[in-house]
Parts: structure tokens; C-alpha cells; sequence
């Protein structure tokens, strides 16, 4: 759950929007798109029912601004983030463009794991209901073999036990301990969040796991055992997935289809 921070709100910052492209600055563009992106993710979330209202928190590094960062607002509904909505943050944690609250959690606990891991671009959390559940059974541990999913994270989950809600970045630091270099940190009891080093496979990967967790719980929900794929199938799988692009445009498609419910998320 999270803290939203007191006092005087981020304002957007005119110039450091429209500065113009050039080999020295960064690409106004590239930051509207990832802006656009981001914004689009917490849709998509919603869409899919892997989301809890206010409860989660994205993040992405700014293009062309090291350092710098677009999390999701404080205090906004996933179905009302908007692009012009994620806050810009510097190194130290002042907002300096978008139209939301700061998210004192989403800074705890996002911003350790970028500085932590130069090669992500973008850091999803949410309590998403099938890897939330898995991840309050005392002792679980994800079959990666139980399914064509969850072979995509074959070798590459970690899992976190829970200390409450994280107002401090000293928890997240814990949390970038535990995560390692993996993609998938499940978090005991909470939830869970996926790191990738593009925004577009970010979003996949977090689809791709809760679907995962979903076939688990289901088969588990049944009585039954799951019959496991081949270890060369998983390391098949997961090495595939380090290419991926959003699965033939994952996200560019969900995109097309939030378009087509008149959703505003590239306001």
C-alpha cells in the first residue's frame, strides 16, 4: 500500500519538456513516447485485472536524462494515469514535471532498483491476485517447468520475504539484494515485480508471469500435479524471451485497443 508524500505538488516544467533533440540532450520525443508507454502499461494493467486501484506503483528512466525517472502518481487510479500524469524525479528524488502527487513507496522502493541495475529501463509492481496468492503459500516456490509461460522466467525469479509497507528506500535497497540480477521478485504475502530492460517487455513479462501463476493455482486448484516440460524446453524458452520485442507487439496492440475505448491514457 502506499504513502503519498505532503506538501507542495510537481509542477511541469515547460523546458525541461520541450527541450529540442540534439546529440547533447535529451530527445523530446523519446520521453513523450515513454511517457505515452508507461502510462499505456497502467491501462493494460487495469484491462487484465492485475492491478489494485491506487495500491501499485511503474516506473521507467527518462530517455537522454540520467537519473531520472517517470513514476506512476500518488493517489491516482491505474485507469486514470495519464501520460502528462507520471512524475518526473531527479537523482534525489525532486519532482520536477507532471501533473500527480509523489508516491513516497513507488520512490523507496523503485528508485534503489534502477540505480542498483543499469540495464532495466522499467520496473513493474502491482498485487496482481494469482502471483500474489502463490506467493502467500508458506514455502512456494514457481515451477518454471509447469507451463509455456512460466518457462519464460526459468532461472531468473528471486523472492523476498514481507517487512510491511515500504516508506524507506533502506527496504528497497533489501529488496535490490534479493532481486539480484534476476527479472521476477516475488514478495511474500504483497506481491510482485518484474524488471525489464524495455518498457515494452516489462509489461509482457508481467502478463506472461501472472498467466503462469494463474495455470499454477488452477492445476493446484484441482487436485492435480503438473506435468512438467523438459529443462531444455525451459532454458529453450527463457532464452528466446531475452530477445523479445512484446510477443509479434504486445504492447503496441493493447495500445490500439485502449485507443479503441476512447481511453485518454496519451493525454
Amino acid at each position: 500500500m502506499p504513502t503519498t508524500r505532503k506538501g507542495p505538488q510537481p509542477t511541469v516544467s515547460r523546458d525541461a519538456e520541450t527541450t529540442s533533440p540534439s546529440t547533447h540532450g535529451p530527445d523530446p520525443d523519446a520521453i513523450r513516447r515513454a511517457r505515452e508507454d508507461l502510462a499505456a502499461c497502467h491501462r493494460i494493467t487495469v484491462h487484465e485485472n492485475l492491478h489494485e486501484g491506487t495500491w501499485n506503483q511503474f516506473s521507467c528512466k527518462v530517455p537522454g536524462r540520467p537519473g531520472h525517472l517517470l513514476l506512476t502518481p500518488g493517489m491516482t487510479h491505474f485507469s486514470r494515469v495519464t501520460a502528462s500524469g507520471l512524475v518526473e524525479l531527479d537523482p534525489e528524488g525532486h519532482p520536477l514535471a507532471g501533473e500527480g502527487r509523489l508516491n513516497q513507496s513507488a520512490w523507496a522502493i523503485h528508485h534503489p532498483i534502477h540505480t542498483a541495475r543499469p540495464d532495466i529501463a522499467c520496473a513493474l509492481h502491482v498485487h496482481s491476485p494469482y502471483s500474489t496468492a502463490l506467493a502467500s503459500i508458506d514455502g512456494w516456490r514457481l515451477d518454471t517447468r509447469g507451463s509455456q509461460n512460466a518457462a519464460v522466467f526459468h532461472r531468473n525469479v528471486a523472492y523476498f520475504e514481507y517487512e510491511g509497507i515500504v516508506t524507506a528506500e533502506e527496504e528497497g535497497g533489501r529488496m535490490v539484494e534479493a532481486l539480484g540480477r534476476k527479472r521476477v521478485l516475488f514478495m511474500a504475502n504483497h506481491g510482485v515485480l518484474v524488471v525489464a530492460d524495455t518498457i515494452e517487455k516489462a509489461i509482457l513479462f508481467l502478463y506472461q508471469l501472472e498467466r503462469a501463476c494463474m495455470n499454477e493455482g488452477l492445476v493446484r486448484s484441482m487436485g492435480g500435479a503438473l506435468k512438467r516440460i523438459s529443462k531444455a524446453a525451459a532454458r529453450h524458452n527463457a532464452k528466446l524471451s531475452e530477445d523479445a520485442t512484446g510477443e509479434a507487439g504486445y504492447l503496441e496492440a493493447m495500445k490500439d485497443v485502449l485507443r479503441a475505448e476512447g481511453q485518454d491514457f496519451e493525454a
